[in-house]
């Protein structure tokens, strides 16, 4: 974080960790070490697990700064990507999205590939969003967008995909892009099946609420 905090400078970074009802590994003891080891954070926490989506939207209402910028908790991106997130923010435009290009999927589990690759088509394609990468974790907006992303309703993973179809029917909103990349040694868990086919239901329904752009 120290190094993000130079990379961002002047803008004053603070951090807000939000517990979404997790117990392993996140003891009384394991919180008040992160606490001392890292300057200004806010640790907020869920006594239940409610989802991504919910647990973001804590945070963001918790924040007072003029500008957010979130990711997940093993903070996987580059910290150029993440610069580039406030840099944007700070020229003026109200929302970035981080977007993976072919070289972070190279890095990716074939099954992810193509379960995010069959998405990103689905949005493109059919319902002619025309930012496909909905769920790169990693994002940015100011108190204009800020206010868009605590007008969601999804609790868990597909609240990315929300997000982004409210942005695209916002008028006036400057969204923009920065290309995401992973820190060298990322590696990512197996997929839940279980979550998987409850989120396919989710977006059965957001396809639903979107239907087919012109």
């Amino acid at each position: 974080m120290l190094e993000l905090r130079r990379a961002v400078s002047p803008v004053e970074l603070k951090i807000i960790l939000v517990n979404d009802g997790s117990t392993k590994g996140v003891g009384v003891v394991d919180r008040e070490l992160l606490l001392t080891q890292l300057k200004d954070v806010r640790w907020l926490e869920h006594p239940v697990n409610k989802g991504k989506g919910a647990a973001l939207r804590t945070g963001v209402q918790a924040a007072n700064g003029s500008l957010v910028l979130f990711t997940d908790v093993d903070v996987p991106y580059t910290v150029v990507c993440m610069a580039a997130v406030v840099e944007g923010l700070t020229e003026g435009s109200d929302i970035v999205l981080g977007q993976r290009s072919a070289s972070y999927y190279k890095r990716v589990p074939r099954v992810r590939v193509a379960i995010s690759k069959l998405f990103r088509f689905v949005l493109k394609r059919i319902l002619r969003f025309v930012i496909s990468d909905t769920q790169c974790g990693l994002k940015g907006f100011n108190a204009k967008g800020g206010a868009l992303f605590l007008a969601t309703t999804v609790d868990r993973f597909l609240f990315d995909m929300e997000f982004v179809m409210l942005a695209s029917r916002e008028q006036g909103l400057r969204v923009t892009t920065v290309d995401a990349r992973l820190n060298e040694g990322v590696t990512f868990t197996r997929m839940n099946m279980r979550i998987l086919v409850r989120e396919g239901f989710n977006f059965l329904g957001l396809l639903l609420r979107s239907g087919p752009r012109g």
